[in-house]
């Protein structure tokens, strides 16, 4: 989709939101966290936000003209990592939303749909939610984007992640308890038709939180920071995913694939630590069977109100069956966080450098190069990656 079609799109969104209101009302319009369009009963709402991330990478690693090319150790330059667009609000009543979220690539920039759903309160406790959204399984994927610890999620993310569903999500949650569930097209079936090969035949997730203590807020854990100021709680969850492929559809692949995961959060006052494993198992009809394993923990303090310190380290271990040179890719980050906005993550610089232990192509077929993380392909172990990025949220 191009930027001009974007935009019109955009126009004809507003437009429609404007003719909610009746004539003679004055419709309300502002910024109160966002923008937004209302008309004066305020059931129906647009609001209208968006997400800039600008960053300055750089990559250095050993000459390896088999993989990467001679003399081309260093890599630089300028890159924007997210450009999003977000619609949501409210139609008829407060207990039917919608949302729909659009990203422009980084490569070509092209207009991409991520987010588009619509969910309905049932009642204080109980809602459901249909449409392309992420399934509730890696908490670290969970967390927008904008609201991260770091400048990007963890290579073990990046291997094992949900990224976006189509399906239907029935969810339940308490003051100190909550559960989804989904049925579901699959793992990464974004913007895909119902017959694609490439997508499951059915998929199910299941995942449950809790908070530890009374004082709980289930707000404060959208993100991984925790201000200063802040009452001490903790998180813990677990998720699993099941799904088959191949089977309704002959076209494609004849894969069965099992999935758990398990988080702890713990956050304090101006601190904040968080810890996660995950394990996949790949049945194939070949016989193939395969079982890989991810961990990562990082933390944050705060050293003055506006500027914060973290570090994290993750590794993926990948089965020995696959055959590849080695089955671990070890990784080390650390860097900061400076909120140019107190207590926000609208206007943050963060800068951070990142040592890969082992080399990424012994991990062919589990975990790929990217230049998100930054992680360039390399047969040679020791790469380092620097990052330095603002991000601004309107």
């Amino acid at each position: 989709m191009t930027t001009k079609r974007a935009a019109a799109i955009l126009f004809v969104v507003l437009a429609a939101a404007a003719a909610h209101a009746q004539p003679g009302d004055a419709a309300p319009a502002g910024h109160d966290t966002k923008f937004f369009l209302a008309d004066a009963s305020r059931d129906n709402r647009l609001n209208i936000s968006g997400q800039i991330q600008f960053r300055y990478q750089a990559t250095f690693q050993d000459d390896d003209p088999a993989v990467i090319g001679a003399d081309n150790d260093v890599t630089i330059g300028f890159v924007t990592r997210r450009t999003k667009i977000k619609l949501d609000g409210s139609v008829i009543s407060d207990r039917l939303t919608y949302k729909v979220t659009g990203a422009l690539s980084r490569r070509g920039g092209a207009f991409g749909l991520e987010d588009a759903l619509m969910a309905y309160e049932l009642n204080s406790d109980w809602s459901v939610r249909a449409g392309q959204f992420k399934a509730p399984f890696l908490r670290e994927e969970l967390v927008s984007s904008s609201a991260q610890l770091l400048a990007e999620r963890s290579v073990v993310n990046e291997t094992f992640n949900q990224d976006f569903s189509q399906g239907i999500e029935i969810a339940y949650a308490s003051s100190r308890v909550r559960t989804s569930a989904m049925i579901s097209d699959g793992f990464a079936s974004r913007n895909t038709p119902y017959n694609l090969a490439g997508e499951a035949d059915v998929a199910l997730t299941a995942r449950a939180e809790v908070l530890l203590l009374e004082n709980g807020d289930w707000k404060r854990f959208r993100d991984f920071t925790s201000w200063r100021g802040s009452k001490t709680n903790a998180l813990l969850g677990g998720a699993v995913h099941w799904q088959t492929m191949g089977r309704t559809n002959p076209a494609g692949p004849n894969i069965d694939m099992f999935s758990a995961t398990a988080d702890a959060s713990v956050e304090g006052d101006g601190w904040n630590a968080f810890a996660s494993v995950v394990w996949r198992r790949m049945d194939s009809a070949a016989g193939m069977e395969f079982d890989d394993l991810g961990a990562s923990v990082q933390g944050g303090v705060f050293v003055t109100d506006d500027a914060e310190l973290f570090a994290r380290w993750d590794a993926v271990f990948a089965d020995s069956d696959r055959g590849g040179a080695g089955d671990t890719l070890n990784n080390l980050t650390a860097g900061f966080n400076y909120y140019f906005v107190p207590q926000s993550h609208a206007a943050k610089l963060t800068g951070s450098v990142s040592y890969y232990l082992d080399a990424v192509s012994d991990l062919a077929g589990v975990v790929s190069a990217s230049d998100s993380v930054p992680l360039r392909p390399d047969a040679n172990e020791g790469q380092i990656g620097l990052v330095l990025q603002m991000q601004l949220l309107f």
